[in-house]
């Protein structure tokens, strides 16, 4: 089966710090992984508020060497222990600052394999740059924003990105059973 993007952080800044729900960033990624990792790969980029999740639920189904880390050489020194633990870390170049920094990075994680959706949870403005990335790397390829954890996930899809059946939009919008919701949602191919 192809691969799953994960798109994901704990937002910290304007605006988006005013509208998110941590337990619901946090239950979703813990079911994004519980979903995904027993039958393919699951690719992110290591936010520290998410890696500590992603670690934690896949060594919990032995399956952390499904899960891709990206990580910036810009913050080589200040990442989580945790994400070290990942046995595929993989380490970017560096930019001239942070944000080419972490472009690079978003260049190279979404190049990485051949994904079969991508899955935005929470988020801030990076949220942006990755959708437009992946959608133009994987034209046609489910866009899920799981718009009840709030952050720029939730403007993804108020702004129409996603999926256009007004009942998965609800469910993007309103469920919290993201175990359940995750199944339905992701390619089995």
């Amino acid at each position: 089966m192809k691969a799953i993007f994960l798109s994901a952080s704990v937002p910290y800044r304007e605006p988006f710090v005013n509208y998110f729900d941590a337990i619901a960033i946090r239950e979703s990624v813990l079911a994004l992984v519980s979903v995904c990792v027993r039958d393919r790969e699951l690719v992110f980029g290591g936010h520290p508020a998410i890696s500590p999740l992603v670690e934690h639920a896949a060594r919990s189904l032995g399956a952390l060497d499904r899960v891709h880390i990206f990580q910036s050489n810009f913050f080589k020194d200040k990442i989580p222990a945790v994400a070290r633990e990942f046995p595929n870390l993989h380490w970017t170049r560096k930019g001239s600052d942070i944000s080419k920094s972490l472009t690079v990075m978003r260049k190279q994680m979404i190049g990485f394999r051949d994904f079969g959706a991508a899955v935005f949870i929470g988020g801030m403005e990076g949220l942006f740059e990755e959708v437009e990335l992946f959608k133009k790397a994987y034209p046609g390829a489910p866009i899920i924003p799981i718009a009840s954890t709030g952050g720029a996930a939730k403007n993804l899809l108020d702004k129409g990105e996603g999926p256009q059946d007004p009942g998965v939009i609800h469910s993007l919008k309103e469920e919290n059973r993201y175990r359940k919701l995750l199944s339905e949602l992701l390619p089995r191919d």
